[in-house]
């Protein structure tokens, strides 16, 4: 590690035992905004309905392919769902990220992939982005039956972690899911969508020095 990168404190310095990390904005770097990547792939119709309705793939209770095919004949697309497809096929890993899950877990914390997925872009971050055992916790959404913002979702990582809401740190690029989690009770990080691993290492050291050091009234 280079001496300019700030040091993780050790888990057994703060009250933080577990950090929650998203995976698209954060982890690993996605380029175009969702929205407007949607938008050129298929039109400002097409990325409505597929905002509006992906929370059932989102949870697992559908395939991303059934909603593409669904959407597409609803709006008479002249396109198909396997084409389309390939627009969540799309995400460059981070390494300075990956590096940061390295020294979380070296340093005693547990890590969480805290990431909405559908079930395909879930094999294929596992397949072609080598995702399986970055962090020591998967939290897939399509596996949880629940996704961010959900309170419920949060409250499963919790579980699956072992630990207590203010025993964790969430790092999340939506402001949404961020106020979710607060509602919760857990420690946030609110990263800039795509900022980058370096970044991401300065807030995730500081949020956990500050809670290693709090404040005195």
């Amino acid at each position: 590690m280079s001496i300019s990168q700030p040091v993780i404190p050790p888990a057994s310095s703060t009250p933080v035992r577990a950090v929650l990390l998203d995976a698209d904005g954060v982890l690993q770097l996605i380029g175009t905004p969702w929205d407007e990547a949607l938008t050129r792939g298929g039109g400002p119709a097409f990325a409505r309905a597929m905002i509006d309705g992906e929370t059932d793939a989102l949870a697992g209770r559908e395939t991303l392919t059934e909603l593409l095919e669904r959407v597409v004949k609803e709006l008479g697309l002249e396109l198909s769902a396997s084409d389309l497809l390939e627009m969540w096929h799309q995400a460059t890993p981070d390494p300075l990220a990956r590096q940061l899950v390295g020294d979380l877990r070296e340093a005693g914390y547990t890590t969480v992939l805290a990431t909405n997925q559908q079930w395909e872009r879930r094999a294929w971050m596992r397949e072609q982005l080598d995702y399986d055992g970055l962090c020591d916790i998967d939290g897939y959404s399509c596996t949880l039956g629940v996704a961010k913002p959900d309170a419920a979702y949060f409250r499963r990582l919790l579980e699956l972690a072992g630990v207590e809401a203010d025993q964790a740190l969430f790092v999340d690029d939506s402001a949404t899911n961020i106020a979710a989690a607060r509602e919760v009770g857990l420690r946030t990080i609110h990263h800039p969508a795509d900022a980058g691993g370096e970044l991401l290492r300065r807030e995730v050291a500081q949020a956990l020095t500050q809670a290693a050091s709090p404040p005195r009234g």
